[in-house]
């Protein structure tokens, strides 16, 4: 339709044109040809001109529109509004702007007409950037909170290694998670890439944290997809952040690094390690404890147990013991960033 358009527009104005320049000169003179011979000359001939140059310029246009087009609908409604805002004000200013421009520039009367235009275009494009400049973040508000009309908390943002892990599931049927589970789109294509991975381990991993996904959207744990996105944010985990600091949400995850960042930019975080190991049991020295020796330690005579919260006990003298239940006194525990260790030497009546 705009290639039609646009042909039928310039072969008017080439068919005018040509008329006009046969107009220009006593063509018949200087051709021997009749008068209406040559005005049908060049009529035919600027609208051949104005032919092909509409079909250029209709195919570019078509193209540039399908692109604004495509470009818009991916636009979140606030983007809109506050770019039609910026739009308008823009054309404001340079309307006041022009006014006194065009009292310092009166001759000639071109470059005034044409400095006019450069202003009107660079004041609306200005405004519309501007305005434009937190609609990233108002968009992110909107998706987020529309996705839950009715829970006005702020949301809990889940990462992959969150999802995979699967113990938050646990923490928000507990109530230990307060306020609505999402889960960013980039998220969901982050775990669909490593379902579709060659790797087992990493496939494995991938597929078990889409069926998590999959049975919360079916009980009462329900998690919410959002669209938000940054494409200008190469990492998942950096996008992660930054949808965290605009929406006010909390970022769970059990990533150590993913926590340090976040914290260090100001989002807020609740790490699923670090809250299992606040409620591990406390263990000081001297307490007594009842622990299978499973394998042996890396030093010699050490036996190593684990308790049913995954801590591992590192028994003295505990390496002839291996496959039996022992009493042991806890002598040091060692807090490493990977979690616990407890070190315990075998009692005397055990």
């Amino acid at each position: 339709m705009i290639v039609q358009l646009a042909r039928a527009t310039l072969i008017t104005v080439g068919a005018l044109g040509g008329f006009e320049v046969s107009q220009q000169i006593d063509w018949s003179v200087q051709t021997g040809l009749s008068e209406g011979y040559v005005i049908f000359v060049f009529i035919i001939l600027g609208a051949s001109i104005g032919y092909v140059l509409g079909g250029i310029l209709g195919r570019e246009l078509t193209t540039a529109y399908r692109n604004v087009q495509r470009r818009l609908s991916e636009l979140e409604a606030p983007t809109l509004l506050l770019g039609a805002a910026g739009f308008v004000s823009g054309l404001l200013v340079a309307y006041f702007l022009s006014s006194s421009l065009l009292s310092y520039i009166e001759r000639p009367q071109w470059l005034g007409f044409l400095a006019t235009i450069l202003l009107y275009i660079f004041c609306a494009y200005a405004g519309v950037t501007l305005f434009m400049l937190p609609s990233r973040d108002v968009s992110v508000r909107w998706s987020t909170s529309s996705a839950s009309p009715v829970d006005d908390r702020p949301p809990k943002l889940l990462d992959t290694s969150a999802i995979i892990d699967a113990r938050f599931a646990e923490l928000a049927r507990l109530g230990l998670l307060e306020g609505p589970l999402r889960v960013p789109r980039f998220v969901l294509v982050e775990l669909q890439t490593l379902a579709d991975s060659a790797d087992d381990t990493r496939r494995a991993r991938g597929r078990r944290g889409l069926d998590l996904l999959t049975a919360l959207s079916a009980g009462e744990t329900k998690v919410l997809v959002i669209e938000s996105d940054f494409p200008e944010i190469p990492t998942v985990d950096a996008k992660l952040v930054r949808l965290a600091l605009a929406t006010g949400g909390t970022l769970v995850t059990v990533d150590y690094n993913l926590t340090k960042v976040a914290r260090v930019e100001g989002a807020s975080v609740f790490n699923v390690s670090e809250a299992a190991e606040a409620l591990r049991p406390v263990l000081l020295p001297g307490d007594e404890l009842h622990i299978v020796i499973v394998k042996e330690g890396k030093e010699a005579g050490q036996g190593v147990g684990y308790l049913g919260d995954g801590t591992m006990v590192v028994v003295a003298d505990g390496s002839s013991m291996i496959g039996a239940e022992v009493g042991a006194e806890v002598t040091s525990v060692l807090q490493t960033s990977a979690g616990r260790m407890v070190f315990a030497r075998l009692k005397e009546d055990s």
